[in-house]
């Protein structure tokens, strides 16, 4: 694994282990607010107090019709419970909600035009990082701006747009300029794969 990654394992396999969790963290915070406890959440879906504390600590992910049953137990609506998906605005908006929650977004209003920020606590390592990135990805669309602007042809201009691009889908690769590229890293991969088999 590379020192890089601060998850110590490819993203998505962190996301798809640690789903569970979120959705337990989101549930154990509507129910602690509901002032319900497990027994009396259990008992509204047909579950014991047992099974709701696993769902709640992350040991048990529980499948889309049980959450949108906790969601009914609730009061609330699933998507509050669900990992965000931000291809619908409502979806977006709950990713917007999960982030206020875990790096501090706020908004701001500036002559009428509502932004975007995260809180300025450079104590808390999310909140800092969520604003590293932000800066470094600034910092990239302002370059493809300029080099746009500049460019002289539509083929340049193609070019440019396609870099960008790669920027975006090899985050958080891209923004550390000693990182090997994806292709770098399979390579690497294949290689210790087939030292291995040797061995």
């Amino acid at each position: 694994m590379y020192a890089y990654n601060p998850f110590g394992q490819p993203i998505e396999d962190f996301d798809k282990e640690t789903a569970g969790s979120r959705i337990g963290r989101r549930m154990r915070a509507v129910r602690n607010e509901a002032e319900m406890t497990q027994a009396e959440l259990g008992e509204k879906v047909g579950l014991n107090a047992n099974r709701v504390q696993q769902y709640e600590n992350g040991a048990r992910n529980p499948k889309f019709d049980l959450c949108k049953k906790f969601a009914e137990a609730l009061e609330v609506e699933a998507n509050a419970l669900l990992d965000p998906q931000v291809a619908s605005y409502i979806g977006a908006m709950y990713a917007f909600f999960e982030m206020e929650t875990l790096y501090d977004l706020r908004l701001k209003e500036i002559d009428g035009q509502i932004y975007l920020s995260f809180g300025e606590s450079q104590l808390d390592p999310k909140v800092s990082t969520m604003n590293k990135n932000l800066t470094a990805w600034y910092k990239r669309r302002k370059k493809r701006d300029e080099d746009l602007f500049n460019a002289e042809t539509e083929e340049e201009k193609k070019g440019i747009i396609h870099d960008y691009h790669m920027w975006e889908w090899n985050f958080p690769h891209s923004i550390d300029e000693n990182a090997p590229s994806k292709s770098e890293r399979a390579k690497k991969e294949r290689a210790a794969h087939l030292l291995e088999k040797l061995l």
